[in-house]
């Protein structure tokens, strides 16, 4: 009866992790950067037996805060978000690049860079900004909030069955 209590509390805590991180790559979060390069690289990529040739846009951009630069993937996203105008975000980068005064944008993405798998964050929206602004993640704080609130009510409505 121990060796199935722990058992339980193990595959609790791992479905926990597991959703707090799918949960952390799908909400959007921003930042305050500089655009200082964007490309376009053709990915082939295999379906249903035959390879198909894509274009996938890529944006560099520095970080206001830090100075790190970071590399995006700018790509359309039917599924998630219904993100279908990566060519205009594109042609706004590229105009953010070529202005003299190197002005401040506020990128949105989500998703996470893993150099092992070559993934990039994708980016959502891409707006000219004052470089004293701040971007809020509410979307960001509200999912959370929820996926707390969510968790509280399934550990008090089953908390004989976890912690028995």
């Amino acid at each position: 009866m121990i060796v199935l209590r722990w058992v339980k509390r193990i595959l609790l805590f791992l479905f926990l992790i597991s959703s707090l991180l799918l949960l952390d790559y799908m909400l959007p979060n921003g930042r305050l950067v500089h655009v200082v390069g964007t490309e376009v690289k053709r990915v082939n990529e295999q379906v249903n037996g035959e390879e198909k040739p894509r274009d996938v846009y890529f944006i560099a951009a520095d970080d206001v805060s830090n100075g790190a630069t970071r590399v995006y993937r700018n790509e359309d996203a039917w599924l998630y978000l219904f993100k279908m105008n990566s060519a205009d975000i594109q042609g706004q980068a590229q105009s953010l690049v070529q202005d003299d005064d190197k002005p401040s944008a506020i990128l949105r993405y989500y998703g996470y860079r893993i150099q092992l798998f070559s993934m990039f964050p994708n980016i959502l929206t891409l707006q000219r900004a004052e470089p004293e602004a701040q971007y809020t993640p509410w979307l960001r704080y509200v999912g959370f909030g929820l996926y707390g609130f969510l968790l509280l009510l399934v550990v008090f409505r089953f908390r004989y069955f976890v912690f028995d």
